[in-house]
């Protein structure tokens, strides 16, 4: 696995690619105070787990509140988002399944 240590911008969100392969990528978002991903779908599973702060997980129609230690799994082309309706950055470590290299092209 390479470590590229690159970052991509999602609107506000801040995506550090720490680790990419042929079946995964693993990245760090940063979600400043604030903040809303735009809701989007993508044919990947993807696992987050709340690093610090308090972020709104929204998938399936359902919006969940996660904290610091927690994590939620979305399905391959579920529609969601991520809100931090907070004061705080948020910080989240996401992994994707198979690779996301939709992001990877982009750091070209």
């Amino acid at each position: 696995m390479a470590n590229l240590g690159n970052e991509i911008k999602f609107g506000d969100v801040t995506i550090k690619i720490l680790s990419n392969s042929d079946d995964l990528t693993v990245s760090e978002l940063e979600i400043p105070a604030g903040a809303i991903a735009t809701p989007h779908q993508h044919p990947h599973e993807e696992v987050n787990y709340v690093v610090s702060g308090s972020l709104d997980f929204m998938s399936e129609g359902e919006t969940v509140t996660l904290h610091a230690g927690q994590s939620i799994t979305i399905d391959p082309n579920q529609l969601h988002n991520i809100t931090n309706s907070s004061n705080t950055t948020g910080v989240v470590l996401s992994v994707w399944t198979p690779s996301r290299k939709d992001l990877i092209a982009k750091l070209a």
